[in-house]
């Protein structure tokens, strides 16, 4: 008791010393007509401009995630690979599509594995071309402009090109990125040509100009060339032949057998919001919808945001996804994912009865069915006059992927592999443990918590959400969510919100600093551990008002984006 209390004490003077005040957030934009919403402002006022000048949300969508390949390259890229949800008012209908990287076909469970000792080697997974899956993001841009694109597919790509050719200033964000890197970008010549001035061991600083010429070319070529030239040409044959000479295991029928898949989005339903998230291989739309409908039943408004009694039940409905997510949850292209009894009425009731009201449980596993994830990553949210709206979350795992630049053009490569189970129960960057439902097999998607997310209420266009942050994408997402609909926040004060983070393992709530220290002391009365920690995600949020149709914007003020609307 005494060692509680000592440590009690010592935690609550840390937190009194760390602790920042949270600040009120500015007015969120607004617009009539349409907006854009990314973590990065040049892409997004690229987007917008395709909004003006009469491009609809898929054009919008495409401009701004070339432009974020040149300006947020450490993030996401035609290297990586995305998620895409698409909302077309001319159908009333939600549609997804699958842009996830795939494992190389010769790839097997044991690939990162010393044959010898059983021991997964590090490194292999998360540096080098040895850790890249087939891209996908270029298969999945090209998908949705042939469904829905209006504007010529060259159009979309010129201002990115220009930005890459001329260059931009970098900013602090991306500064930091490169130094966070730096260790890894060194390691490889083609790399280091892009990020490093000659002859220097540190990378380009705030404010220096960044000149891409190769990757403008890369980009020019896709724009000429269109979406084969990628997959099924001689720069395919160059790409792999990079590959091969340094070890890795892209071949050539991998680029050319890859597609992008439509999918069935998740579905659920909190306080009259229609909620469409992202379906395995990702695992955030079916835990955003476990978590909400967990909850439903609590007045949280009667204890409000960022109070204990909140935290703690967030906590316990996080904890219970992310342990089913560790067992369930995979490719369903290869494993059999059992959506419909995650989602059970009857299995989420039995879920939320283990849950105790002031005493944190300890779960030891997943759930027992009805008969039975570098936190660089990117997404922006689009709405057009029409009320088309396009949610998309794409990335190249963690900051810079790879760290490999392909040699002449430009493109860095995902390290997309990592987020498998490299082997059942070992933990990977995130932290999270995996079973053998995500387990390495040939062509198959690694298991992904992105979260783009399209809400509708009495089938009018409502929300759009999303944002990068591993497995702390998924909580960001549903926290966004329920601060604008079950608190009352504008949409600004929505996504600058001190947010919370659990997962299971460690058996640790994660919050931002901004949280009163009373409450972190009351939480670990109630027997959590808590780990203060800054912020780890930049959600991007798109609110309609539906009795006056106003378009209200918010990107996460602790980030360098911009919410863009005419």
């Amino acid at each position: 008791m005494q060692t509680t209390i000592k440590l009690l004490i010592t935690f609550v003077s840390t937190a009194l010393l760390t602790s920042q005040a949270f600040t009120a957030s500015p007015k969120p934009a607004a617009a009539n007509n349409g907006m854009v919403v990314a973590s990065e402002k040049i892409a997004a006022e690229i987007g917008l401009e395709q909004l003006k000048s009469g491009g609809n949300a898929i054009d919008a969508a495409i401009a701004t995630a070339a432009a974020l390949n040149v300006t947020e390259g450490y993030s996401s890229g035609m290297g990586g690979g995305c998620f895409v949800l698409v909302y077309w008012a001319e159908t009333d209908e939600v549609y997804v599509i699958d842009g996830r990287e795939r494992a190389p076909l010769k790839a097997d469970r044991d690939l990162y594995v010393d044959k010898n000792t059983g021991e997964v080697i590090g490194g292999l997974s998360t540096t080098g071309v040895t850790a890249a899956g087939t891209p996908g993001q270029p298969a999945a841009l090209e998908k949705i402009h042939k469904r829905w694109g209006s504007s010529p597919w060259a159009e979309l790509f010129a201002p990115a090109i220009a930005l890459a050719d001329t260059g931009f200033d970098i900013s602090r964000t991306y500064a930091l990125r490169l130094l966070y890197t730096r260790e890894k970008l060194i390691q490889f010549p083609s790399s280091r040509e892009v990020f490093f001035p000659p002859g220097d061991t540190l990378p380009y600083g705030f404010g220096d100009r960044l000149i891409q010429n190769d990757l403008a070319g890369f980009l020019q070529n896709l724009s000429d060339k269109g979406v084969d030239w990628f997959y099924n040409s001689d720069f395919a044959d160059k790409l792999v032949d990079f590959v091969k000479q340094n070890n890795g295991y892209l071949q050539e029928n991998d680029m050319q057998s890859y597609e992008a898949v439509e999918r069935q989005p998740i579905h659920g339903n909190f306080r009259g919001y229609d909620i469409y998230s992202m379906p395995p291989p990702s695992s955030g739309g079916i835990h955003v919808v476990q978590i909400l409908e967990m909850l439903e039943p609590f007045n949280l408004s009667y204890w409000g945001a960022g109070s204990s009694e909140t935290i703690h039940l967030l906590a316990e409905t996080m904890k219970r996804a992310f342990a089913d997510r560790s067992f369930y949850l995979g490719d369903p292209d290869h494993v059999d994912v059992p959506i419909a009894g995650l989602l059970d009425q009857d299995y989420l009731d039995r879920q939320r009865s283990t849950m105790k009201p002031y005493q944190a449980s300890t779960i030891q596993g997943h759930g027992k069915l009805p008969g039975s994830e570098s936190s660089q990553t990117t997404h922006f949210s689009i709405i057009d006059k029409d009320g088309n709206m396009v949610a998309m979350t794409s990335t190249i795992n963690t900051s810079f992927g790879s760290a490999v630049v392909v040699p002449g053009w430009g493109l860095l490569l995902n390290n997309q592999m990592d987020d498998f189970s490299t082997q059942p129960g070992v933990p990977n960057y995130y932290g999270l443990v995996g079973s053998e439902a995500n387990a390495i097999d040939a062509g198959k998607r690694p298991l992904s918590s992105m979260s783009p997310t399209i809400v509708l209420k009495d089938g009018k266009p409502t929300g759009i959400l999303g944002s990068p942050g591993g497995p702390r994408i998924i909580t960001t997402v549903l926290q966004t969510f329920l601060n604008i609909v079950e608190f009352g926040m504008d949409v600004q004060e929505a996504v600058d919100f001190p947010r919370v983070h659990h997962q299971w393992k460690p058996d640790v709530i994660f919050i931002e600093q901004g949280i009163p220290v009373d409450v972190l002391a009351n939480l670990m009365a109630k027997g959590h551990e808590v780990y203060q920690t800054g912020t780890w995600s930049s959600a991007q949020c798109i609110w309609v008002d539906q009795d006056s149709g106003l378009i209200t914007g918010g990107t996460d003020s602790r980030s360098e984006g911009k919410a863009a609307g005419y």
